[in-house]
C-alpha cells in the first residue's frame, strides 16, 4: 500500500472540476473526479510518474471472490468479447460500478466499525494505468444502456475501452512490460443501497437481474425497485 496518496474525492477534501485536476500528463484522455469514492492506494514503484507519464486512468469492477486473485495475478481477457478479445476497463467510474461488474456487498457487523465506519454496503472497483497505445477501441457500452445517461462526462458510446492483453491469457500488473497495471483500490461505502444514489439511476434502464453469476447486488432486483419506489435515500460515508 502506499497511504501518501490515499485519496477521498468529495468537495472540500480531494475534489476539482472538469477532466484535468492538474498538469499531469495522463496520456491526452480525460480524468474527472471520481466523486463519493476514496482510493486506497498502492505502491507500484520508485519514480511512478518517470515510469507511467503519458498513462491514462481507468476502472475495472471486482467482484469479492476473485478481488484477490486479480489482485496477486492480474487481468484475465474477457469471456464474453463484446467488442473484441482483451481487457475491458473504462474512464467512468460510474460505469464501471454497475453490480453487472462491481459487486454490491453488505457489510458484515464484524467488520463494520473496524473498516466501513458504520456504513452497510460497500463496492470495490480498481483504478488501473493504460498507456494509449494500448487501449485498442473506444467503444459503446455493452450493459443495453440504450435509453439513458450512466455518466455525464462521458459518451455512452466511447464508455468500454478495449485494452490490449498482448495475447496473454493472464496480463501479469507485476510484469514490467503490462499493457495495464493496477494503482489502487477504489471503495465506495453507504449506508443505504447504492442503487438507491443518483448516480445509479441508469441501472434501472440497463440490464439488471437476479442470477448470481451475473448481476451481484446482494439484494433482489424487486425489493430494490420498492425501495426505490418509496423514495428510500441513500447516504455516501465517508472516512
Amino acid at each position: 500500500m502506499n497511504p501518501k496518496y490515499n485519496r477521498t474525492y468529495v468537495q472540500g477534501r480531494d475534489f476539482w472540476r472538469g477532466s484535468v485536476p492538474d498538469q499531469l500528463d495522463r496520456g491526452g484522455n480525460p480524468y474527472f473526479c471520481p466523486v463519493g469514492w476514496s482510493r486506497w492506494s498502492f505502491y507500484v514503484t520508485d519514480n511512478f510518474y518517470q515510469k507511467f507519464k503519458g498513462w491514462s486512468i481507468c476502472y475495472h469492477g471486482i467482484k469479492f471472490s476473485y478481488g484477490l486473485a486479480i489482485l496477486l495475478s492480474g487481468l484475465k481477457p474477457a469471456e464474453t468479447a463484446a467488442l473484441g478479445e482483451g481487457i475491458y476497463a473504462t474512464p467512468s467510474v460510474n460505469y464501471a460500478c454497475h453490480p453487472r461488474y462491481a459487486e454490491v456487498k453488505l457489510i458484515q457487523s464484524s467488520a463494520n466499525n473496524k473498516f466501513f465506519k458504520n456504513g452497510t454496503y460497500v463496492q470495490f472497483v480498481l483504478e488501473c494505468r493504460v498507456h494509449p497505445n494500448n487501449i485498442l477501441l473506444k467503444g459503446p457500452q455493452t450493459l443495453n444502456a440504450f435509453n439513458t445517461k450512466i455518466d455525464d462526462n462521458i459518451g455512452n458510446d466511447v464508455i468500454e475501452w478495449l485494452i490490449d492483453n498482448q495475447g496473454k491469457e493472464m496480463v501479469d500488473f507485476n510484469d514490467p512490460n503490462a499493457s495495464i497495471v493496477c494503482t489502487g483500490i477504489m471503495v465506495r461505502i453507504t449506508d443505504q443501497h447504492p442503487g438507491l444514489l443518483s448516480q445509479s439511476q441508469w441501472w434501472y434502464h440497463s440490464h439488471l437481474c437476479d442470477y448470481k453469476k451475473c448481476c451481484l447486488l446482494d439484494i433482489d432486483v424487486e425489493t430494490l425497485r420498492r425501495l426505490k419506489k418509496s423514495d428510500t435515500q441513500c447516504n455516501i460515508m465517508y472516512n
